[in-house]
């Protein structure tokens, strides 16, 4: 099964713009986009920042509704400093236990109140654990977001220090990687230093921001209530005939 939902998401990817379905950014990019959900965090976030503003790195930050509502000012730094910032829902409820209208619920929310604090609706968002189904994916687009996966995965949330230098240790990066942690867990903090001596090992310029591979016409999109684009209602009817409402966790 994990085998058929992989290849769904590939073919997904193949298939869609990236300004509606991005799992990596271009190969051709000099660059690792370093993402991070479920902040902010009081502790750890704070931290995670100073750490990326030692070495000049602009990540991209998948922030919960509630928390952002608890610490507003950590995600305007995030934006003062550079970063780039999504929403991951409101409440970060389990996937198969979330209708469609729910979700779809918690994101405007989310993204509403992100407004509120930052001035602007963020366009990108990652689903909690990566399942989607068609019909949140497709309302999703109604939103004018871009769905936002990774293909590579750490799994900080997990490791203990010497499982995540292993894992660092092992990681041959490659231009367009999407990288996901979690700034509410400790271990991505000490990550960054090891992370930056890896890319320069195998020559990589920078570190990407996923906006800086999405289309700039997204930057422009319409207001978040609005439809999509008759273009990406013809490729998601194709995409229909694969996925159908089967959950995709990564």
């Amino acid at each position: 099964m994990r085998i058929i939902r992989q290849a769904i998401k590939w073919s997904m990817t193949r298939m869609l713009p990236s300004d509606r379905w991005l799992v990596t950014g271009p190969r051709t990019s000099k660059g690792v986009a370093l993402t991070f959900d479920d902040g902010p965090h009081p502790e750890y976030t704070p931290r995670l920042l100073n750490e990326l503003q030692r070495y000049g790195i602009k990540a991209t930050f998948f922030v919960v509704g509630r928390a952002v509502e608890r610490y507003p000012h950590l995600v305007q730094r995030m934006v003062e400093e550079g970063h780039a910032v999504g929403t991951h829902s409101y409440t970060h409820s389990e996937p198969r236990d979330t209708s469609t209208a729910i979700l779809i619920d918690e994101v405007r929310r989310s993204i509403e109140l992100c407004e509120t604090v930052i001035g602007t609706a963020p366009r990108l968002f990652r689903p909690p654990k990566g399942q989607l189904t068609l019909s949140k994916t497709w309302k999703l687009w109604g939103l004018n977001q871009t769905v936002v996966l990774w293909n590579q995965d750490p799994r900080d949330y997990q490791a203990d220090s010497k499982s995540m230098s292993q894992w660092i240790e092992g990681y041959t990066p490659q231009g367009g990687d999407i990288v996901l942690m979690h700034d509410n867990h400790p271990r991505c903090i000490a990550a960054i230093e090891p992370l930056v001596r890896v890319a320069n090992a195998h020559e990589l310029a920078d570190f990407a921001k996923i906006d800086d591979w999405v289309p700039q016409s997204m930057a422009r999109a319409m207001p978040v209530q609005h439809a999509s684009t008759d273009t990406v209602s013809q490729r998601g009817a194709a995409v229909q005939t694969h996925v159908k409402h089967q959950e995709m966790p990564l």
